[in-house]
């Protein structure tokens, strides 16, 4: 009786050892044997230089505290070029998110960390009382901010609660990839904690021509010319 009863527990084991090794078989044939290390300087990336991805995140009724953050993109080992959305709460008078978006590289160590503010472009047209929408360009060359954007964040350092409204958003649309940060590492290092609270902001739609950031040019300019 006991001898059969060891017959079969070996025959169990062997049956879920095949199990094993037949169900890994099949996860390398459908997703190849590439292996992830924790550092970025490990991955590949993908092939090519697309990823067709759109990021969608309501923000509807949360609380960030001060110094809180919400991570809302990370395509490492990629970095790349897209656009950034936003709704969300913001200064009546000067239109800076209550929020403050950063982007660059958030690496395992620090030293290989670096991010910088986002320059956020205001749409008076789209937005609402208690709610202002902006527009970014990932990575935006002529404006400022990191040029390398492997991570997009949102961090609260204005030192209080900040709440979004009913219908705040968040989306990220990526269109290329433009290398990989494994190839093109930061050679300094900008932690989020030397950032200062406020993203620039400009406006297309003011009396200011002075605010519209560079890489715009007004039609009547190109008329006079």
């Amino acid at each position: 009786m006991t001898s059969s009863f060891n017959i079969t527990r070996d025959r169990l084991k062997l049956a879920a050892v095949a199990i094993a090794v037949a169900s890994t078989a099949i996860l390398l044939t459908i997703y190849g044997s590439t292996t992830v290390f924790a550092s970025h300087s490990f991955e590949a990336g993908v092939s090519g230089d697309n990823i067709p991805d759109n990021t969608h995140i309501r923000l509807d009724g949360l609380t960030l505290p001060p110094a809180g953050v919400l991570p809302v993109y990370d395509a490492s080992p990629n970095f790349i070029s897209g656009h950034f959305l936003l709704r969300a709460p913001c200064d009546p008078e000067t239109h800076v998110p209550y929020v403050t978006v950063i982007a660059g590289h958030i690496d395992e160590s620090e030293h290989g960390t670096y991010v910088d503010k986002v320059p956020l472009y205001y749409i008076a047209h789209a937005s609402t009382a208690g709610s202002c929408v902006f527009h970014a360009h990932i990575p935006d060359p002529l404006n400022g901010g990191a040029a390398r954007v492997t991570d997009i964040v949102l961090i609260n350092l204005s030192g209080q609660n900040v709440t979004f409204n009913a219908g705040d958003v968040v989306d990220v649309n990526v269109q290329r990839v433009l290398g990989s940060i494994s190839d093109a590492p930061y050679d300094e290092m900008k932690l989020p904690g030397s950032l200062e609270h406020g993203n620039p902001v400009f406006d297309l739609n003011d009396d200011n021509p002075n605010n519209d950031g560079l890489g715009f040019v007004h039609e009547m300019e190109e008329e006079d010319e």
